[in-house]
């Protein structure tokens, strides 16, 4: 179970769902200016630690807990914490159910509107904060969660930019790869890993082109799904950066633990490995033995570029943004 939806279980795993005040190891989070919203609405400090939140909340009755988290509840307040290597990174809310929801989001005036598809999904640029509010049975769930952490590793090919070792996965938790090593064992698993073309939330399921962005490209934009998952470092790679991985590099076809795909060899000997993906659309997973990834890049014919390989192709093509497909980032150097 990832680390983002382990918390959600945990809160309805729970008989009382009300409201939220929570107080911060430091004064230094993402406070909030009216107290109005303070019951629900957190001090989100990333940089605290199990132990410093579990010293804060001496107040508050402990439900639940391990190493990834902490459930809490005092009179008429829960809150649940997720941990990254000790460090805060998540934090979900179930406020009072009588609670509107013009009234949650007056307390995101300092966010941006990235989605509101299905459910309302905002980004603090400043603490690089997303924050998602889900409305589920008559209550809504609120999510906060930090990105840009270090959840791959920056390869550098001898290339004119760094690649990550791993593809983004939607999963929020501490497996950020789509690769052998972190293996996929269901459907339902999979499809947070494809996205769909300039979908910054990874949730969009809509099967309709005009329900994604207009624009020639999303490298490094808000609608960069690397860039807000990850953090600013990290971008979707642009059709020429694919092209020179194609042209620059040696590619070997190959198993790793049961899995197939290219080994990638710079000029200077460094590789990562671009492993089978299959691909998604609307909701539906097709599994199947070839890779594709998203290039940041429109092509001539108004679609954006991706890549595709298999045992015997390795080539960028065009297609339907709607298409759920891997994204492998990268950083500039």
């Amino acid at each position: 179970m990832t680390g983002m939806n382990k918390l959600k279980y945990l809160f309805l795993s729970l008989t009382a769902i009300i409201g939220l005040t929570l107080s911060s190891c430091s004064d230094d989070g993402d406070d909030i200016d009216n107290s109005q919203y303070l019951f629900f609405k957190p001090s989100l400090n990333w940089g605290c630690t199990k132990s410093q939140i579990f010293s804060s909340m001496t107040d508050y009755t402990l439900l639940a807990g391990d190493e990834q988290t902490l459930c809490y509840k005092a009179q008429d307040e829960t809150v649940a914490y997720g941990f990254k290597n000790d460090r805060l990174n998540t934090v979900v809310v179930i406020p009072d159910a009588s609670l509107s929801l013009d009234d949650i989001l007056l307390a995101f005036s300092g966010y941006k509107l990235l989605s509101q598809y299905k459910n309302y999904v905002y980004l603090n640029e400043r603490t690089n904060t997303i924050a998602e509010i889900e409305n589920g049975d008559g209550y809504y769930t609120i999510s906060w969660s930090q990105y840009g952490l270090d959840v791959a590793n920056a390869v550098d090919l001898g290339l004119s930019v760094k690649w990550a070792d791993v593809n983004v996965d939607m999963g929020y938790d501490d497996n950020a790869a789509l690769t052998p090593e972190n293996p996929q064992d269901d459907d339902s698993r999979m499809l947070e890993c494809l996205i769909g073309w300039g979908d910054p939330t990874g949730v969009n399921r809509s099967t309709l082109d005009s329900s994604y962005p207009q624009v020639n490209s999303i490298s490094g934009t808000s609608y960069d799904v690397a860039t807000v998952k990850w953090g600013k470092r990290w971008r979707i790679p642009t059709q020429s950066e694919y092209q020179e991985l194609l042209s620059d590099c040696s590619w070997v076809w190959e198993e790793r633990n049961g899995s197939y795909g290219y080994k990638v060899t710079g000029p200077n000997g460094n590789s990562i490995f671009l492993p089978t993906t299959g691909f998604r659309d609307g909701s539906s997973y097709y599994k199947d033995e070839s890779g594709l990834y998203w290039a940041a890049t429109m092509a001539e014919d108004s679609y954006p570029y991706f890549l595709l390989l298999d045992d015997s192709i390795k080539e960028l093509r065009s297609m339907y943004k709607h298409k759920g497909y891997a994204i492998r980032p990268v950083q500039d150097k």
